[in-house]
């Protein structure tokens, strides 16, 4: 099972070529408007819509699968501890669980700078979400947390990444975009704002070997 699996189905694609064998593949997404704009399909997959902080989409695949993963999608959810535990559930004995999530980034760093400067506090106002990745939230949390919940045999390790942007235009199209300030500037305002966001991202995260660059750190945590 595929949790948060994603229009392109990458990790379903990786397993049907690694193993070809593979009996059943579950495609999980809690967004049903995923698995409409989906190109791959394979009469191996299933698609199922479910949120995995909740129990009941799943409630039929309980105690029934071999390997579960997830790729890039738990550091979006608010209640880890609470999808944790129905991942859990859903492991048959033996079976085994592997997460890779992001456990910090420098956004929010960058983002809480741009909000401390009085011309653009009002405009950014709800744009920062509360920081999910509070600096205590490491491997070590989470590989406790796993083994409260009842896995076995947890290993934790953390990576630090780094994605460039090829040119600082690059960044500056970027950031607009996360932001989603577009129509909120005129184009003589989107043009200083960029500048600045620059100026400030280059102070608070930094270069590396002379590009700007989004980092973060991603945890894998795997347990039985």
């Amino acid at each position: 099972m595929d949790i948060g699996c994603g229009d392109e189905l990458n990790c379903c694609k990786a397993i049907l070529m690694q193993f070809p064998d593979v009996r059943a593949l579950i495609a999980v997404d809690k967004e049903s408007t995923v698995f409409q704009t989906v190109h791959f399909r394979h009469r191996r997959i299933q698609f199922v819509v479910g949120d995995i902080e909740e129990r009941d989409p799943f409630k039929s695949y309980e105690g029934k699968m071999n390997k579960i993963l997830s790729t890039n999608t738990f550091h979006q959810i608010i209640d880890k501890e609470l999808a944790f535990r129905n991942v859990y559930r859903l492991l048959k004995p033996g079976g085994e669980a592997g997460f890779l999530f992001c456990v910090n980034s420098c956004l929010h760093k960058f983002l809480t700078a741009l909000m401390e400067m009085p011309k653009y506090g009002t405009i950014l106002k709800g744009t920062i979400e509360e920081n999910l990745y509070p600096p205590e939230h490491g491997k070590q949390y989470y590989k406790e947390m796993l083994e409260k919940i009842g896995f076995k045999h947890v290993r934790a390790v953390e990576e630090e990444r780094r994605r460039p942007f090829d040119t600082d235009e690059c960044f500056k199209d970027s950031i607009l975009v996360r932001m989603k300030l577009i129509h909120q500037l005129s184009p003589e305002a989107t043009k200083a704002f960029k500048a600045e966001a620059l100026q400030v991202y280059e102070k608070e995260v930094g270069r590396y070997e002379g590009k700007l660059c989004y980092g973060h750190c991603a945890a894998s945590l795997i347990g039985s």
